[in-house]
């Protein structure tokens, strides 16, 4: 303040001695422009919650994300809830601003009038069946004790869906939350055959050897169906545009950094899950990131989700007649792809 004032007097004192020396005052200066476009104000808030169910590898580049948001600034609370439905319905109520999951999940609430939108994949298709040795084609699964995540879960779908196509069989399903507890569920012999996700495939061949085969592989069978999205709160997306385009932008930079620097998914792993079984995670990384589980480019697009839902139609997981404009807002993603740029 004082060299503010300091200066002003100079200004005024020059201004004085011209005058008084018969000559014109100078017009003041006018202020210069920074140049600099003014930014405009951040349309969302800071502040929400994003639900996890059965948190796994599949969702560590998600919570990276997340808390490179806190690290700008953001207040993210990450609540988990005990299955994918509940999840969901806490996202359609509100209590949570995003969630992610199984698709088909969100996309029978959305049937139901639920308000919800899909705005990115989560994880490519990464699910595969495993059986007890000796069970090695849907028929063997007849009458035996297959787990499920839930009735619900997109990973029932594909495997009820490829039991229907392939062999019409009749497997004695059980619930069995998560796919790290059907893994154990697999190694006590208590259930015979599960969808894993592909970590836990791996885990699996580490720690029970011959004593288990792979089944079937959805990432192969079923390529082209992308069952684990991210999803909002319709409402809180339509009044919040920056908060989605948040999480978007943080989202794809993790992916990007998974795809580019080596050994970058082991050491976030490692991070969030320091229990994780040492022997198999550097295979298990390597995994992920030659199958390209976690698209740097967000994953969906119209035409893709598109077949998604076609699929997920074709299993009876809902009615004829949902569009992708209904189901999904894909628009902030291609935003974000527009500032980053596509790889």
């Amino acid at each position: 303040m004082m060299r503010g004032r300091f200066i002003g007097t100079l200004a005024v004192a020059g201004a004085l001695l011209i005058s008084a020396c018969g000559g014109t005052p100078a017009a003041a200066p006018s202020a210069a422009p920074s140049g600099a476009p003014t930014a405009a104000p951040f349309q969302g808030t800071k502040t929400f919650a994003v639900s996890f169910t059965s948190i796994g590898l599949s969702s560590v580049p998600l919570l990276a994300a997340i808390d490179a948001l806190r690290g700008s600034g953001f207040t993210i609370t990450t609540p988990e809830i005990a299955e994918s439905e509940l999840s969901v319905e806490g996202t359609a109520k509100g209590d949570f601003a995003f969630s992610s999951g199984t698709t088909s999940a969100v996309l029978t609430a959305i049937e139901k009038g639920g308000k919800l939108k899909i705005i990115a994949d989560r994880a490519a298709n990464e699910w595969t069946v495993f059986a007890k040795k000796g069970l090695a084609t849907c028929a063997d699964l007849n009458g035996r004790k297959v787990a499920i995540h839930s009735t619900g879960a997109v990973s029932t779908a594909m495997l009820k869906n490829w039991v229907n196509t392939t062999c019409k069989g009749t497997p004695d399903y059980v619930v069995v939350p998560g796919s790290p507890n059907r893994l154990a569920a697999l190694l006590a012999n208590q259930i015979d055959a599960s969808p894993l996700e592909l970590s836990d495939s791996i885990t699996l061949k580490a720690k029970g050897g011959d004593n288990y085969q792979l089944v079937t592989s959805f990432a192969q069978t079923l390529p082209n169906v992308h069952p684990t999205t991210v999803y909002g709160n319709a409402d809180f997306i339509a009044k919040n545009p920056d908060s989605v385009k948040a999480l978007l932008r943080a989202l794809l930079t993790e992916h990007r950094k998974i795809a580019k620097e080596a050994g970058y998914l082991k050491t976030i792993t490692l991070k969030y899950y320091p229990s994780t079984d040492k022997t198999t995670i550097d295979e298990a990384a390597k995994a992920y990131v030659d199958l390209k589980i976690f698209d740097v480019n967000g994953g969906l697009t119209e035409a893709n989700f598109g077949g998604t839902i076609e699929f997920f139609t074709g299993a009876g997981s809902i009615k004829p007649g949902m569009t992708v404009g209904t189901a999904a807002d894909l628009s902030f993603l291609q935003t974000v792809l527009g500032e980053l740029g596509r790889q």
